[in-house]
Formats: C-alpha cells, structure tokens, sequence
C-alpha cells in the first residue's frame, strides 16, 4: 500500500509557493491540509494593500457641497478649535483680542483650518503695513500695523520657483520662502513671503510623498473615505429598502388563461381599479371566494445594528464622536457621552497647541510690535497664550465650585495661611474667576527667612524619609506599643 509523506509534501509546497515578487517564502503560518499559507488554496495570501485613488481639487469641492456628512467632519474640528477663544497674559486691557476682532482673526483662522483639512493645507497672508512689498521679508521694526487676513488653499498657493528653504538653521527649513498665491475669485497673482503667512498643514505625509503634493499634506478625507462611502452607502440602500418595505399580492385564479384572452388588459385593469376603489371607500376590499389577497412585509431585522457599526466605525477614523457627528445620545445603562466628548476636547486640545497656537503668537506678536497700536511698537517681556477650556460647567456646578473654594478660602484666612489681598488677588485680579491661587511671599509683612525655610524643608524630609536601614515602618522606642492578643 503506497503512504502519503506529510512532511516531504510540506517542504515541497514551501519551496515551490513564491511571493509578489517571486521570491521563496521562508516565513509564516502553513498548513498543507487545511491550505493555510498555501497560494491558491488561501485566498488571504493573494489580499494585499492598494491605495485606490488620489483625490483632487474638484473631487473634494464636490463632496464638501454635496455630502452633509463630509461638511461636519471637515467643520466641527476647527469650529471647536476657536469656539471658546483664547486670553492673552500680558495683555490685560485686552488689546491684542481688539486688534483681533477688527480683523476678524476667528473667522479667518476658522476658514484657514477648514481647508487644511479638506484640502490637507492652507495658507493666510497677513497685511502687514512696514513700506514693503509682499514678497520681501517683514521689516519688524518698522510695522505700522496689521490690516487685513486673507485666506488661500493649496490649490491655490505653491513655491514660487519650486524651491524650499535647505538651510538646516532657517526656521523655515522644508517650507518655500516665498509663495505664488492664485486668486481664483479675481484672478490676480502676486507673491507672499513666508514671514507674511500664517500656514496651516493638517494630514502630514512623509517627505517622500509630501513632494507629490508640492510640499503639502494629504486631505483628511484621503484616509477616511473607505469608512465614508460604506456609511453612504449603507443608508443608500436602507433607503431603498424602506420604499419597497410592504408588498401586496392579489391571486386570481386563471390569470395566465385571462392575460392570454383578448381584452384582457381592461379587465385586469378593471379588477384592480374596483379593488383599490372598494377598499379606500370602506376599508373593506371585495374579493372572489376563489382571489387572494396577501400583504407582505420586508424583514429588517438586524439592519439598525449594522448601520450603528458603519456609524461607529466612520466615527472611529474620523475622531469625532457619535453624539457628536450623528446627533445621537450615548446608549448603554448609564451612559450620558461625557466621556467621549471630553475624549474629543482633548484631542481638539493637541490641535490647538500643535496648529492654532504657533498662528496666534505669530499673528499677536506683530500686533504688539505695530507702532500704531496700544503696544506702541515694544513688546511686552513675559505675555503668552492660554486657550479657555473647552468643557465648560453649567451655571449650578460652578456655582458649587465657586462655595467650595469660598470655604477653603476661609479656613485658610482663619489660620493665618493667606491674606484677604492675596485671596482676592488671586480670584479677581484676572481677565476672570479663577480658583488658583498665588502666593507672594515676598510682600508678606513679616517677610520669611530663606536659610530658615531651607532648614524647615530638610527637618521635614528627614523625617518623612527614614535613614538608611531602618524599615519604613520603624518607631523610636518611646513611641512604641505593645500588642496584645
């Protein structure tokens, strides 16, 4: 009786099975019997990685007009990212938020982040008023002031002469020194320098493929449009199946024989028509003892849930939340969504400090540095940006906040830990309310002496940090009990 070798077929089936590219494949999974790692037999061998398309300009033009879900994904980012706005420490009179306003910065910065990531980069051009044209550098000891924000995407902004800045020591290293900005609304061309631009990029590449896009990142949509399409195309056919959801059959007997007759289409027609006619005038319906009459309906059952996974999963890749992007409230026993939305203030929270935070100090500092503005052309030493939280309490829990601070505040007074000035400071001296408090020592009446301090700080660390082998639960002797049992 012949035998059948397993061993001699599986050397066999792993010097004869080749990769993609030919090669021998000596690593992974195999199994003759089942097929595993077999080419032919396991179709996972063949499934590999392609990027199906590029998108272009009026691709994406044509889903942000055309699909709602497209436009929140693209807006709600940036609306959040401005929503609360910003303060400025240094800026007590609220100059610079002045300036800001007149020329509209929310507004401009919202649009700016808007197509960064429709388009995967955008630009502002900022009108300094220093005597130069746009395409020299800015001349910051002669700015007069900033008059006007102007936003431009990608398409419409590139290298002037398709160069970028190669000085490893340039700030601007990687980027174009000076830009050619199209006006597609008006038609005009004209050239910015880098200095003059605010720059937002959103979906990063790497520089391999960055120089595909002359410089600029890849458009949000570029990496969510497979989980985009399924949720379109799930509610598409969820639609069609909502039209044909009851169906109504009527049996007559001998219907191949009446078709067949002549005359025919007039009294089926006829039949139909008394049938709708008797059951809309008294919601009866008048039927032969030998017709049929049967109402069908389609079974839907499993298809929300279906739906809620495409939901979720377009929610996973595009980072907003369900409750969010959808409008739904959070499901579950006691589920209320806070957590996926603080979830998503916090990842607006990185955006605001990697792309809106470099923008705004830009933008503030040539404000300050205006000669017709409050700053009078000097700088202040110490200013800097602070974004509001976005999560903001309702009017009852701050008002529990505010009492439980009060308390504190009182039972600090009342031992001497602080004073009325440094407490009244500390919640009203800012732009608003704040609960932390700062603690001068040095305006202190009595004063503090530093070497007295330092000896208090190390008594106390020695007795919180026990020598060198002695257990951490040691007691001196006088201090000790005895137990008993």
């Amino acid at each position: 009786m012949a035998t059948y070798n397993f061993e001699k077929k599986a050397a066999e089936e792993m010097n004869r099975v080749p990769h993609n590219d030919g090669a021998i494949k000596v690593d992974g999974w195999m199994n003759v019997l089942t097929g595993l790692g077999i080419r032919g037999r396991d179709k996972n061998i063949n499934a590999h990685f392609r990027m199906e398309r590029i998108f272009e300009q009026t691709e994406l033009d044509q889903l942000y007009r055309s699909d709602g879900v497209t436009r929140r994904i693209i807006d709600l980012v940036p609306s959040e990212m401005v929503r609360q706005g910003w303060e400025i420490e240094g800026d007590s009179n609220q100059d610079v938020n002045c300036k800001m306003e007149e020329i509209k910065t929310n507004h401009n910065l919202t649009t700016l982040l808007r197509w960064a990531r429709l388009y995967g980069g955008a630009l502002c051009v900022m009108g300094i008023a220093d005597g130069l044209p746009l395409d020299e550098p800015v001349d910051e000891r002669n700015i007069r002031d900033v008059k006007w924000l102007h936003v431009f995407d990608r398409y419409q902004s590139f290298s002037r002469d398709g160069t970028f800045e190669k000085d490893l020591n340039n700030p601007n290293y990687g980027f174009p020194n000076v830009y050619t900005v199209n006006d597609t609304r008006t038609g005009a061309l004209f050239y910015v320098h880098h200095s003059r631009i605010l720059r937002a990029d959103w979906s990063m590449l790497p520089p391999r493929q960055q120089n595909f896009n002359n410089g600029w990142g890849d458009p949000l949509l570029q990496s969510i449009y497979d989980e985009l399409r399924n949720y379109s195309t799930a509610f598409a056919n969820a639609g069609l199946i909502m039209q044909d959801f009851v169906n109504y059959t009527l049996s007559i007997p001998n219907l191949a024989e009446l078709i067949s007759s002549q005359c025919s289409d007039n009294q089926v027609m006829k039949r139909l028509d008394l049938l709708n006619l008797t059951k809309s005038a008294t919601n009866t319906m008048i039927l032969d003892a030998e017709e049929k009459y049967e109402k069908a309906s389609t079974n839907i059952s499993g298809i929300p849930e279906l739906l809620d996974r495409f939901m979720l999963a377009l929610s996973a890749v595009s980072g907003v939340p369900v409750s969010l992007l959808f409008g739904r409230s959070a499901a579950g026993m006691n589920a209320t969504g806070d957590n996926d939305v603080r979830n998503f203030y916090d990842m607006v929270k990185q955006e605001q400090e990697a792309k809106l935070k470099p923008m705004l100090e830009k933008l503030t500092r040539y404000i300050m540095l205006s000669k017709d503005g409050a700053f009078e052309g000097v700088e202040p030493d110490n200013w800097s940006i602070q974004f509001v939280p976005l999560w903001q309490n309702t009017e009852e829990q701050e008002a529990i906040v505010r009492k439980i601070v009060a308390e504190t505040d009182a039972i600090y007074l009342d031992r001497g830990v602080l004073d009325a000035a440094e407490v009244a400071v500390s919640r009203f001296g800012g732009n608003r309310w704040s609960m932390n408090t700062e603690v001068d020592l040095e305006s202190r009446k009595n004063g503090y002496d530093p070497a007295e301090v330092s000896e208090l700080e190390r008594e106390k660390k020695e007795q919180e940090t026990p020598p060198p082998g002695i257990g951490p639960d040691f007691m001196p002797t006088g201090l000790r009990t005895r137990s008993t049992v």
